[in-house]
């Protein structure tokens, strides 16, 4: 699939106002407008509403950032999208996730058993949420248990969530910024 061009310029001023409305939001916490929002901003409305939500689990949600950033990279891990992975390695770094955690989601994905708090409940429940499965009883509990209602309801919007950048990203044949390399082969 030919990668879909998007030329701000050629906005009309009511999707103008919608696009820089979503780049002066990400800009003010240091992150681009880019990737697979270029894409999407052939359909501006659309792309305000998946920006919404994005905006809101990444920077208003209730998950600390090194779950979030670990349930990110698990679902690129598991969907083998490049551009998500390569574009929250970094976060995950500065948001505290281990080394060793990142190399083994990198290699193994979240089939391991070797995560520790607070990773390993969130793990569980991909799990089940990445093949389409019900959350064990169990996972569930412990999972509220580990992060309150809202951070458990928020890991099962993220997997869904991160599974339709997979889509949009592979779908679109997003390319990964200058200077980023795709660890899947």
């Amino acid at each position: 699939m030919a990668q879909l061009s998007f030329d701000p310029s050629k906005l009309d001023s009511k999707n103008r106002i919608i696009y820089e409305e979503m780049v002066n939001a990400r800009k003010s916490v240091g992150a681009p407008f880019d990737g697979p929002y270029s894409a999407l901003m052939n359909h501006p409305q659309l792309c305000q509403k998946i920006e919404q939500l994005g905006y809101y689990l990444k920077f208003e949600g209730h998950l600390s950032r090194e779950v979030y950033q670990f349930v990110v990279l698990a679902v690129a891990q598991s969907t083998k999208a490049s551009f998500e992975w390569e574009d929250h390695v970094n976060h995950a770094i500065s948001a505290g996730v281990p080394a060793n955690i990142i190399q083994v989601l990198q290699d193994e994905g979240i089939s391991s058993s070797n995560f520790s708090a607070p990773y390993e409940c969130a793990a569980l429940v991909l799990k089940a949420t990445l093949i389409y499965k019900n959350i064990p009883n169990t996972v569930q509990a412990n999972a509220i248990k580990a992060y309150g209602m809202l951070g458990f309801i928020e890991i099962v919007v993220l997997s869904g969530f991160y599974q339709m950048f997979s889509a949009i990203n592979e779908g679109f044949e997003i390319s990964l910024r200058p200077g980023m390399q795709s660890i899947f082969k």
